[in-house]
């Protein structure tokens, strides 16, 4: 993004609005005023005057007390009375003697200065300067402030779609891409903090390895894209009938760690069995798993409870498949 450009927005001239009922004033103030960067707007009339203060943003009003109908004082006020003019610098050009009471009204009206015509050409250009310079000086600050804000709007925009990013990646580093459930590393890092929170707590942990019988034949038979289809499918019934606390995870392949804390081991057979029992087909294929169980023990390593339950799978396999085995938990 780049900065502000000063010297282009200083190529946008500052306004000044001279208001007179005489023709002859307006033109010789332009004359006097106008130069490269200021542009004088004329009016002859308050009416004339707020149809161009409705058009141009001003930096300061030249206004002659003395005019038929509305006066320089009502047009003041007028201008004070609307949001987009209240700002406006003025000042009064009279052709009579200023007395207290005129004086009061003006600044009442929000005047920042009088003059009294014939006003010298010299001092005219030199108070207008003041304030077309100080117009642009806010209309600087003004374009800097907007720039701002819009770099924090694109950093805010920037912030959020980093934080997205970044969360999409976290949890992409924990999730199975295939399945959706969590992979292997996390799956086991799982274990490990559950493992850790049950020996603080006391409470049984129960830990199974499922594996989907004769997977390759699926693969074989039905090709890659049906055995994709029914690991997606085998993890979305489990995930849908587990407890919340309870938790899937892929170790590889068509092997699969469930953790369940908080689970005693009996409990967690009849996990086990309720999900063998009910596995539907997909797609008219009908698959079973096999899976073999155990419960930690106080102080073991998750290492070991995964070995255990490892051991189960394979006498669960040997013993024909579609069924759990249970391997008790190390001795204490």
């Amino acid at each position: 993004m780049n900065a502000p450009n000063n010297g282009a927005a200083q190529q946008v001239p500052a306004k000044v609005l001279v208001v007179d009922d005489v023709e002859d004033n307006l033109l010789t103030t332009q004359l006097v005023l106008e130069r490269p960067g200021v542009l004088v707007l004329t009016a002859a009339s308050a009416e004339s005057a707020l149809h161009l203060l409705n058009e141009h943003e001003v930096a300061l009003a030249l206004l002659d007390v003395q005019m038929p109908n509305v006066d320089g004082f009502e047009l003041a006020e007028r201008m004070r009375g609307d949001d987009r003019t209240r700002s406006v610098p003025i000042i009064f050009v009279t052709g009579d003697k200023v007395d207290a009471t005129r004086t009061f009204r003006g600044y009442a009206a929000g005047a920042v200065d009088f003059l009294i015509k014939p006003v010298d050409p010299r001092v005219l250009e030199s108070k207008v300067g003041v304030f077309v310079e100080l117009y642009r000086q806010r209309r600087e600050l003004r374009d800097r402030n907007a720039e701002l804000e819009h770099l924090l709007r694109i950093n805010e925009i920037l912030s959020e779609e980093l934080r997205k990013a970044h969360s999409k990646a976290v949890q992409e580093s924990l999730t199975d891409a295939l399945t959706g459930v969590s992979n292997r590393r996390h799956i086991v890092q799982l274990g490990d903090a559950m493992l850790a929170d049950r020996r603080r707590q006391s409470h049984p942990m129960s830990v199974a390895i499922l594996d989907l019988n004769h997977f390759k034949s699926i693969n074989d038979t039905h090709g890659h894209h049906m055995g994709d289809a029914i690991l997606r499918a085998f993890c979305a019934h489990v995930s849908e009938r587990i407890r919340p606390s309870h938790t899937l995870g892929r170790l590889g392949g068509e092997e699969f760690l469930l953790l369940m804390p908080g689970t005693p081991v009996a409990d967690a057979e009849v996990v086990l069995n309720r999900l063998n029992g009910i596995l539907p087909p997909h797609d008219g294929i009908q698959y079973t798993f096999s899976a073999g169980l155990t419960q930690a023990s106080p102080g073991e390593s998750f290492q070991a409870v995964i070995e255990r339950a490892d051991h189960a799978l394979y006498e669960a396999k040997r013993a024909g498949r579609n069924r759990s085995v249970t391997r008790p938990a190390a001795p204490l």
